[in-house]
């Protein structure tokens, strides 16, 4: 499956381990969530602006549709989500 063999440790190379995923069976929400911890801003701008996150976006666009990022502001510690 992507997500396990080849999004993920893409995600962590790039210095985005996932911190939770989600997947719901029913409704109308998105059917799969993934939850990045980045440590701060400036981290999260790189890899957003890096080639290899490119990369995983267009190969993940090969097996999606609607996909949408949002960022977030974490409490308390201060990351980003």
């Amino acid at each position: 499956m992507f997500v396990n063999d080849r999004l993920a440790p893409g995600l962590v190379e790039i210095g985005l381990p996932p911190h939770d995923v989600y997947y719901t069976a029913y409704g109308d929400v998105p059917q799969i969530m993934v939850v990045l911890d980045v440590p701060d801003l400036a981290t999260l701008q790189d890899v957003l602006a890096s080639r290899r996150w490119q990369e995983l976006k267009q190969e993940l666009s090969q097996y999606i549709e609607d996909y949408q990022e949002r960022v977030v502001k974490a409490n308390g510690d201060g990351g980003f989500f």
